[in-house]
């Protein structure tokens, strides 16, 4: 069996490119279209939990909202939803086993007990369920920035948002540093076969977490209320985080074809050469 453990790695990024269109941002989505068509994936389970660190509190009435609207956009998309207290009892099950992998006191997973609760959650769902795959969707707060143009949009992971204003006022002082970072919601999207092969990784963002307070005298970013409440947001980061799995049109970010086409060099670079 060949479990593949996500690092998440962030970077913050800050590219020019237009709203819509090509965005140079999107990330590189990884596909196994050769798992993927052989075994003709139908039913799913969408994991009640984060595949990494648990969301944050702040960002958990939100993640609810997302997950709800993932399980209708797969259901849309031709997939069957198998029940999701599937899961959460193998994963319990395997925790009672082998311990937590993640220690809230120091906010880190640890390796070998996620391995080995992981493993034993897929065995148990092999076992009880006829699932194809499980598909994680996490909800991260990471860092990127508005940029310097007149507009100020922050672009990261195939989105453009405008900057948030927080209070009442509209005139940001000319010398606002734009440059400092500001916090953003995107979502990570990882599934696995029924064998825990990893299939599909990507990332989308979603919505700037952080607003301009307009109370202050010196405005500085301060975080929002009522965030990931936009449909429209959420919707579209769940179109692109799950491109090419299920196809998008008008996908801001390279082609599947020329995808195709990096991951094929990619791969045989890591052949070893013939003596």
């Amino acid at each position: 069996m060949r479990i593949i453990l996500i690092v998440l790695c962030l970077l913050t990024i800050s590219c020019a490119s237009t709203p819509g269109g090509n965005n140079s941002t999107s990330y590189d989505y990884f596909i196994d279209e050769a798992v993927i068509n052989k075994k003709s994936i139908k039913k799913i389970i969408l994991a009640p939990q984060q595949l990494g660190t648990p969301v944050l509190s702040h960002l958990r009435v939100g993640e609810k909202r997302i997950k709800a609207k993932i399980a209708r956009y797969l259901k849309s998309n031709g997939f069957e939803l198998i029940p999701d207290y599937h899961f959460k009892n193998a994963w319990n099950q395997a925790k009672r086993t082998y311990g937590d992998p993640y220690d809230p006191s120091t906010g880190r997973i640890d390796p070998e007990t996620w391995r080995r609760v992981m493993a034993t959650t897929g065995q148990t769902l092999r076992n009880q369920t006829n699932v194809d795959a499980i598909v994680f969707a996490d909800v991260i707060e990471h860092t990127t920035q508005h940029g310097p143009t007149n507009k100020h949009y922050a672009r990261w992971l195939g989105v453009a948002r405008k900057p948030n204003l927080v209070g009442t006022g509209n005139s940001i002082p000319a010398d606002f540093d734009w440059s400092q970072e500001v916090k953003v919601a995107s979502l990570k999207v990882t599934i696995y076969d029924q064998n825990l092969v990893n299939i599909f990784s990507s990332f989308a963002g979603i919505d700037v977490t952080q607003g301009i307070d307009m109370r202050s005298s010196t405005p500085s970013f301060i975080r929002r209320k009522k965030l990931l409440s936009s449909d429209s947001f959420i919707e579209d980061s769940i179109n692109i985080g799950f491109h090419p799995f299920i196809i998008m049109d008008d996908y801001p970010g390279k082609s599947i074809e020329i995808r195709r086409q990096e991951i094929a060099k990619e791969m045989a670079a890591q052949k070893p050469a013939v003596p």
